[in-house]
Formats: C-alpha cells, structure tokens, sequence
C-alpha cells in the first residue's frame, strides 16, 4: 500500500513494490501475475465491508450504511486508485469480475442485509428489487470515491435514502416518523452519556 499511496497508480511499479519487500519482481509477479491483482489485493487489505446496522429503523440502517460504505471509500481508500484501477481491468472480463468479487461484493453486503431486513418487517414492498436498491444506495458514495467531491455526510446520506425510499416504501411517511423517534431517543441517549 505504501507504494499506492506515494506514487499512484500510474507510477506503481512492480519493481519498487519487490524492493521495498526485499525480493525480486520474478518473486513478485509468480503470486500477482498481472499487477491489477497485486492492486486489488492490496486494496481488499484496507477496505474492510461495513458492518450491517440492524436498529429496526429502516431507514436508520440505510442512511448509516450509506455513510459507513463513503466513510470507508473516502477515509481508506489512496486518492487516485480505485478509477484508473476499473478503467485498466475493464477490459479483460476475467481481471473485472476478480475487482468486484473482492472490491464492491463485499462493500455492498450491509445494504444488502439491511434491506432484506427491511422487506421482511413489512417496511419495503415485498417486489422491491434489492440488487437495484442497492446499487441506488451505493451509487453515490462510488461516485465520489471515484470522481471526487465532498464527503457523504449524515444529511446528504438521509436525502439519498429518502429519494429511494419514497420509490420502495411501503408507508414511507410511517418511516420518516420512526427514525425521527429514534433519533430523539438517541440524541437524549447522547446528553446523558456526556454529563
């Protein structure tokens, strides 16, 4: 990772990544044939998939997961990597599925959870297709991972989440009403702890 972050991903060379370890770059392309892998492998050493937040809140546990998975992009993630990494394996299909098997499978698996959840208590219509709601939630946070801007913080996360929840929801007003009776508790919760 060290060689990522001080000279980017066009200078990353195999070479500087074997010195640094005190080997050969033979030694270093038998494990990483191609130096995509050595990348994605590197990058899944960092990148750990946020945990599932499982409040009963649906739309709590979807704005959370929001901003764990653009706290996890923005804070671990090198600047500079992750596009020119998806352009340079685009085009072998093989190099491709191995970056989103192990990059953004893994990445999307609270949303994932958190939604099935949500279906299961009644909050989201039975049809909703989770993969697309997914891909929705996470959109956002990949898109400014990849092509920079400001942070997700906790409002921006609630307006995405609001957008597709009034797409998905059962009741999306009964919604709104929890987490904002969540929120008053937690944030009564908060006061107490810090006196």
């Amino acid at each position: 990772m060290e060689a990522l972050r001080n000279c980017g991903y066009a200078k990353f060379a195999l070479e500087k990544v074997a010195a640094a370890a005190g080997t050969t770059k033979a030694a270093i392309r038998r494990r990483w044939p191609k130096r995509q892998r050595l990348v994605i492998c590197a990058l899944a050493s960092i990148l750990v998939a946020p945990p599932t937040p499982d409040t009963g809140c649906t739309r709590c546990d979807l704005t959370r997961t929001v901003r764990l998975l653009a706290e996890t992009l923005h804070a671990q993630l090198p600047n500079g990597i992750l596009a020119p990494l998806i352009a340079d394996c685009a085009a072998d299909p093989e190099l491709h599925e191995h970056l989103v098997s192990v990059l953004v499978r893994p990445s999307k698996q609270a949303a994932t959870a958190a939604i099935e959840r949500a279906v299961e208590r009644g909050d989201l219509r039975p049809d909703v297709d989770t993969d697309a709601l997914v891909d929705l939630l996470a959109a956002t946070a990949y898109q400014r991972a990849l092509f920079g801007g400001a942070p997700i913080d906790q409002s921006s996360a609630r307006r995405l989440v609001d957008i597709v929840l009034r797409g998905a929801a059962v009741d999306f007003e009964r919604l709104v009403l929890i987490s904002e009776q969540r929120g008053q508790r937690h944030d009564s919760s908060r006061l107490l702890h810090h006196d």
